[in-house]
């Protein structure tokens, strides 16, 4: 009667054991934590507001790929125009390895510029000197801010960004210019993060 007994009781720990741990796992895992990260999180993506604006331009599709990551670290070093690979390669390799984790530097090979919808083809490898293909702002550019940001996992965190466009005289945002997901990863470097993916939600296509 007593063997029974404790064989009961290890069946019903083993049922409260399965449905009570992911559940508070599941609470765990989606917690908002804007407060905490807005300002760190906020100053590490302001590096890569340009790029995000051009990918809500009308006549691009963004996508996330070894391209839109080299790019998105060079296009706002207007300098690095008519640079050589190698060197250009040096420059943005520490800056790929703080945001990505990586020192893979990937461009587009191409003779000579080709439309694509794929922003990340405006800075493009020509005879291994790298070609900007890119214009002028002028008074307003895209910049970021930090809508959400929640914690999916031990590590692991969702950001809802907006970009704006925004003027810099009259220091005021000019319109939407779309929203992105941007998943990161904790990490122990200066920006506290690396980014592990991004997808486009909104684009206003302006």
């Amino acid at each position: 009667m007593k063997k029974k007994f404790k064989s009961f009781l290890a069946v019903i720990l083993a049922v409260v054991m399965l449905f009570s741990f992911p559940l508070s796992a599941s609470a765990f895992a989606r917690k908002d934590v804007t407060g905490t990260y807005r300002k760190s999180v906020a100053k590490m993506l302001r590096g890569v507001d340009y790029y995000l604006g051009v990918g809500c331009l009308e006549n691009y599709s963004f996508k996330f790929d070894d391209y839109a990551k080299t790019t998105m670290i060079a296009i706002p070093d207007s300098k690095l125009n008519g640079c050589s690979l190698t060197y250009v390669k040096k420059k943005i390799q520490t800056k790929m390895k703080l945001y990505f984790n990586t020192s893979k530097v990937t461009f587009k090979k191409m003779s000579k510029y080709r439309y694509s919808k794929n922003p990340a083809y405006l800075v493009y490898n020509k005879n291994n000197k790298i070609i900007y293909n890119t214009g002028d702002w002028g008074m307003t550019s895209p910049k970021g801010s930090v809508r959400k940001i929640v914690r999916t996992g031990t590590r692991t965190y969702e950001v809802t960004y907006n970009i704006y466009l925004y003027n810099s005289w009259d220091k005021v945002n000019c319109g939407l210019m779309g929203t992105y997901k941007i998943y990161l990863k904790k990490a122990n470097n200066k920006n506290g993060f690396i980014i592990t993916n991004m997808k486009q939600t909104v684009s206003k296509k302006i």
